[in-house]
């Protein structure tokens, strides 16, 4: 039997939309617009109650509760099926999700590869399911800043770093609907990095960390393309401030073992040994805790 109604119009738009870990826009809906049909579609769109199910939506995804983030944002789309906003949340769930299982792999617990390899597959899926959901929301929007932002931050997770600068170039020239533009352009500069095409990453990192407040996660990166170039002081000198104050940065252990490595080629192991011992102590079963213990012990 063929689908009618609602679903007649999800089977003919097809698809469905974000990193980082950011909040997605939810922007006020007019109430003129509440049932603005849809075009090629015999269904309407209810955008007033589409709106209060993605305000209950983020609200429950700011408190990690993944399963009603989810279950409201699907709501949402019952109210309106081409909704960008809601496939953008949706595609938020599933990063979140993604994001648990790589903290038990790599955080709480460093896992061995063949241990890991049922949540790393995990993590895959829900990472695939996150970038048809971004792709729908640019589909319906191709204006929505914020879903190209997250495109590049699924991209990134699978190292697809030509989609990643592919993608956040695209975020950047749809600021009006950006939620962080210092945020996008260190993912670009990230991406550019990891080719090693360290010119233009210092370029976007100088740029991503032009305000005024101390931007950590944009610091970490720049101080990473420094020491890259051999630029040991400079990088020293970005990352400073957090190493003085504990309470600038969340903790971020890459750029405590960063930190350590480049005070080593300045020739201060007392500044290294902290360094590595920060990192250890930041998260002691992580990955990375594994890598800065080896470190230490080499130092001391």
């Amino acid at each position: 039997m063929a689908p009618t109604g609602l679903l007649a119009c999800i089977a003919h738009t097809g698809k469905w939309p974000n990193l980082l870990l950011n909040s997605a826009q939810i922007r006020s809906v007019p109430a003129l617009a509440t049932l603005a049909l849809v075009a090629g579609c015999g269904a309407s769109r209810d955008t007033v109650r589409a709106q209060n199910r993605l305000d209950l939506a983020k609200d429950l995804l700011g408190k990690g509760e993944t399963i009603g983030a989810e279950s409201e944002a699907r709501h949402a789309l019952e109210f309106d099926a081409r909704s960008e906003e809601a496939h953008n949340l949706l595609g938020l769930v599933y990063v979140t999700r993604a994001r648990n299982d790589s903290q038990l792999m790599e955080r709480a617990d460093c896992l061995s590869v063949a241990d890991a390899s049922a949540l790393r597959a995990e993590s895959d899926e829900f990472m695939r399911k996150a970038a048809q959901e971004f792709a729908t929301a640019t589909e319906f929007a191709p204006d929505y800043g914020e879903a190209w932002e997250n495109r590049g931050v699924v991209a990134m997770y699978f190292h697809d770093w030509d989609k990643a600068i592919e993608h956040e170039q695209q975020a950047l020239a749809h600021l009006e609907r950006l939620d962080s533009a210092p945020l996008a352009r260190a993912n670009l500069g990230w991406a550019f990095f990891q080719k090693q095409d360290y010119l233009h990453a210092m370029t976007e990192l100088l740029q991503a960390n032009q305000g005024a407040q101390y931007f950590c996660l944009g610091k970490y990166r720049l101080a990473s393309v420094q020491f890259a170039r051999n630029e040991f002081d400079r990088a020293a000198e970005t990352l400073a401030p957090m190493f003085a104050n504990d309470k600038l940065c969340p903790p971020i252990q890459e750029a405590h073992y960063l930190g350590g490595q480049t005070f080593l080629r300045l020739h201060d192991r007392d500044a290294a040994a902290r360094a590595f011992r920060a990192c250890v102590e930041t998260a002691p079963k992580s990955c990375q805790a594994a890598e800065c213990k080896k470190a230490l012990a080499e130092v001391q």
